[in-house]
C-alpha cells in the first residue's frame, strides 16, 4: 500500500533522513521506534508533504505522491494525527472534527463520519457541544484522532498518540488503534512507547539518526537485546 524508496530529508545542510526504504502493507499496523531526534517525526512528515523529499520516492497504492501537498493527500486517503494533538480549543468538540473532512461535501459521508467517530469515542459524543480547549489531554488525544478519521481513510499515519497521557489513557489509545485497525484503516505508527508500540504492531522499524537500522516482526524485534535495552528499559 505504502512503499518507501531511497528516501532523503535535508533540514538545511542536516541530512535528516538517509535513503530511508520501507513498507506499509495493507491492513498492517506498522511502528517506527526510535529516540528523540532520530527523524520519526520527519518522515512522517516527508510521507504527508509537510517537509520536502530532496531525493527517493513515496508510493500509496502505485501512485508517486512524492512531494504532494497535504490537502491532497486527504483527497488520496491519507489522513495524518500530528504530534501534541493540535485541536483548536475555542471551537467545539464537532466543529474541529468538521474540519477533518473539510473536503467532504456530501452530508450523508459527514454524517458518517461523525457517527463512525462517536461510536469509536463515545466520550467526545457526550461533550460534542464543548470547547475543545477544556478537555483533558486524553480526550484532546481523542478528538484529534478522530477529527483525522472523518473522511474515512484508508492510511493512518499517528505521531506520538500517547505523548504526554496519564497511564489509563495510553492503554485506551493502544485498544482504539486496535480497534481502528479492525476496521479497515492500515496505521503507520510512531511512537516513544515502544513497549506499547510493538505490542500493538504486526510490523517494525528502528530509526536511528536518520537510518533505518532494523526492522521485521514487532515481536521479534520486541525481543532483541538491543532493543530490550534501548527502548524498553530491560536487560
Amino acid at each position: 500500500m505504502l512503499k518507501i524508496s531511497d528516501l532523503n530529508t535535508y533540514y538545511g545542510v542536516i541530512h535528516a533522513l538517509k535513503g530511508i526504504k520501507m513498507e506499509v502493507d495493507k491492513g498492517e499496523i506498522v511502528s517506527l521506534i526510535g529516540s528523540n531526534g532520530a527523524g520519526k517525526t520527519t518522515l512522517l512528515n516527508t510521507i504527508a508533504g509537510v517537509t520536502k523529499a530532496s531525493r527517493g520516492k513515496v508510493e500509496f497504492e502505485g501512485k508517486d505522491i512524492t512531494n504532494c501537498p497535504p490537502y491532497r493527500m486527504t483527497k488520496m486517503n491519507i489522513s495524518i494525527s500530528p504530534e501534541g494533538r493540535e485541536v483548536f480549543p475555542e471551537l467545539t468538540v464537532e466543529k474541529n472534527l468538521r474540519l477533518g473532512a473539510y473536503i467532504v461535501k456530501e452530508k450523508e459521508t459527514i454524517n458518517a463520519g461523525y457517527e463512525r467517530v462517536y461510536k469509536l469515542f463515545p466520550r467526545l459524543k457526550e461533550r460534542y457541544r464543548q470547547q475543545a480547549g477544556t478537555l483533558s489531554g486524553g480526550e484532546q488525544q481523542m478528538l484529534a484522532v478522530g477529527r483525522a478519521l472523518m473522511p474515512g481513510p484508508k492510511l493512518l499515519l499517528l505521531d506520538e498518540p500517547s505523548l504526554g497521557l496519564a497511564p489509563n489513557f495510553v492503554e485506551m489509545i493502544f485498544d482504539m488503534i486496535k480497534e481502528i485497525n479492525k476496521q479497515g484503516v492500515t496505521i503507520l505508527l510512531i511512537e516513544q512507547n515502544a513497549n506499547m508500540a510493538l505490542s500493538a504492531s504486526d510490523r517494525a522499524y528502528v530509526l536511528e539518526n536518520g537510518v533505518v537500522t532494523m526492522n521485521g516482526d514487532a515481536k521479534k524485534i520486541a525481543s532483541d537485546p538491543k532493543i530490550k535495552k534501548a527502548y524498553l528499559g530491560l536487560g
